[in-house]
């Protein structure tokens, strides 16, 4: 009988995950002795899957890391790998390309405000619940829905994981025909945002917080506001090329979570919402800079509660509305072709790149490292949830050393709406919270 050789295989980059977390707080005395956010989701691996493939599949299997956001995840990988063919692509690429990022951010912001945190704040249980008793909500909701999923489809080719985009090009370019429609949709969609706007204007969320978000966001390529860029700024003025990340974020994982933890230094930060609006609200569009400006978010000196996030997104989809239409516009007088890009593949050569792209949750970053065939040796994907989730962490020890007397439902209700404001790719498992009492 033969010996058994074993292998111990060690997966020191473990990729992101979705899906389920929990929330445990530890009071002692009654004082808040630990929070943890625990992502307990199983591992995925993308980072080890990816090694020994072409470069040009990375868009189509990273896009598999999440469907809400497969069009940021495509677009990352996209810029990776173009950034190491120093490829540039046609205006009219970045046209369509931007297109697309803003059908998923309708879609996305939607549906978080929609589906998910606004039963929080009109005491309905579940989606199912808020279905029934605010029918015109929910219809807003499927509205703008279908509205990005429809943007994405024509520019993508389908709702979600887009076959269409690729680094160097597009497969096909939509015609008039298909982008026409799409103006009618948007001005509906118009409407519904600004219904949003009123409804969650009218909720009476903290517009102070005793804790200061230090903020990091893209600076946005362009003189409108945007998604892509090639340099993140912090709040506190200090910059970097995203190529350097590594030397700014400091990874590590955490014992109780599968989800990895991201500091600035050594202090948590917020990406997302939020932080692009407070770095560059200047760029926004009239009708979304109006909204901005008679809200507390304007006020830059002022601490304000993350529970805006949720109002923050919804001038993101005002905004995205406008800049779309803007988008189409420009398109349907352009000559739409792009056969100036065939020579993509000959640029081909060994080396690393970083593509970093504005996410409905924040920034993602995409890494990669070719040989001189174009195949993966190295791979590293930040997501905006493993950014957020040190600063969520801090943000539920204040909330609970404020709320510590008060009721354990209630405690445990105002937990779950605070995390949910961030919207985390592990949402649907915030629903959980458990409060111990140690002595």
């Amino acid at each position: 009988m033969s010996e058994i050789e074993r292998t111990e295989i060690e997966i020191p980059e473990i990729s992101r995950v979705e899906g389920h977390s929990a929330v445990t707080v530890d009071v002692e005395n009654g004082k808040v002795v630990d929070v943890k956010l625990e992502v307990f989701e199983g591992t995925r691996f993308f980072e080890r899957i990816v090694l020994g493939h072409k470069y040009d599949e990375m868009p189509h299997i990273t896009s598999r890391i999440c469907a809400i956001c497969s069009t940021g995840h495509v677009l990352a990988a996209i810029k990776a790998v173009e950034n190491i063919f120093q490829f540039s692509p046609s205006e009219t690429e970045k046209l369509f390309r931007e297109l697309m990022h803003l059908g998923m951010i309708i879609e996305s912001h939607a549906t978080h405000i929609c589906a998910l945190a606004l039963p929080d704040f009109v005491g309905a249980a579940d989606l199912s619940d808020l279905a029934g008793k605010h029918e015109n909500e929910f219809a807003i909701w499927t509205r703008l829905r279908d509205l990005g999923a429809s943007i994405q489809t024509v520019v993508g080719g389908r709702p979600f994981h887009p076959v269409n985009l690729h680094a160097g090009g597009l497969s096909r370019y939509p015609s008039r025909k298909e982008l026409r429609p799409l103006l009618v949709k948007l001005e509906r969609g118009t409407e519904d945002a600004a219904h949003l706007i009123t409804l969650l204007k009218s909720f009476n969320l903290p517009t102070e917080t005793e804790l200061a978000p230090c903020f990091l966001a893209l600076i946005p390529e362009g003189d409108s506001y945007g998604y892509f860029g090639k340099t993140i700024k912090a709040s506190d003025g200090w910059q970097a090329p995203v190529e350097e990340y590594t030397t700014y974020l400091s990874e590590s994982s955490v014992e109780y979570s599968h989800s990895k933890r991201s500091l600035l230094g050594t202090k948590p930060f917020m990406v997302g919402s939020m932080a692009r609006l407070f770095f560059f609200s200047e760029k926004l569009g009239k009708t979304a800079k109006d909204i901005f400006d008679k809200s507390p978010l304007a006020q830059k000196n002022k601490r304000v509660s993350s529970l805006w996030n949720n109002f923050a997104q919804a001038i993101e989809i005002v905004e995205a509305i406008e800049r779309a239409t803007v988008i189409i516009e420009i398109l349907l007088t352009s000559t739409i072709a792009g056969s100036e890009n065939t020579d993509f593949k000959n640029k081909l050569k060994a080396g690393r790149g970083v593509g970093a792209v504005e996410c409905p949750r924040g920034t993602l970053y995409h890494s990669y490292t070719l040989d001189e065939s174009g195949n993966i040796t190295a791979a590293d994907m930040i997501t905006p949830s493993a950014q957020n989730s040190a600063h969520i962490e801090l943000d539920i020890r204040k909330a609970a050393e404020l709320e510590l007397k008060k009721a354990p439902d209630h405690l445990r209700s105002t937990l779950e709406t605070l995390v949910r404001a961030y919207d985390p790719c592990n949402t649907c498992a915030t629903h959980m919270v458990s409060v111990r009492q140690l002595k």
